[in-house]
């Protein structure tokens, strides 16, 4: 008999800060309740706000190379880009299994 738990999808990948600095970062799926609140706003401010919370809560490292990391992509990057990458390659890393 097969067994199931709750778990969530993750994937590993290395991030380069613009000083040079590297660290390895895990991206973990959101959760079922993170989407279904997204789902829920209406309001676009609020939904590209809450778009970055779930960003933050779902990278997995220490809290001030995430505070780094996130600046950097909001200051030099597009931080939506960024998290869409995230899903995709957690999509990819998914088919793959």
């Amino acid at each position: 008999m097969k067994k199931f738990k709750a778990s969530r999808a993750k994937v590993e990948f290395e991030y380069e800060f613009e000083d040079g600095e590297v660290v390895v970062v895990k991206y973990l799926e959101p959760t079922t309740n993170q989407i279904d609140k997204s789902v829920d706003i209406e309001d676009t401010k609020e939904r590209l706000s809450y778009t970055k919370e779930v960003l933050k809560e779902c990278l997995v490292c220490d809290e001030d190379v995430k505070e780094k990391l996130l600046q950097e992509q909001m200051q030099d990057s597009n931080i939506y880009e960024f998290k869409a990458l995230l899903d995709e390659e957690l999509a990819n890393a998914k088919k793959r299994k």
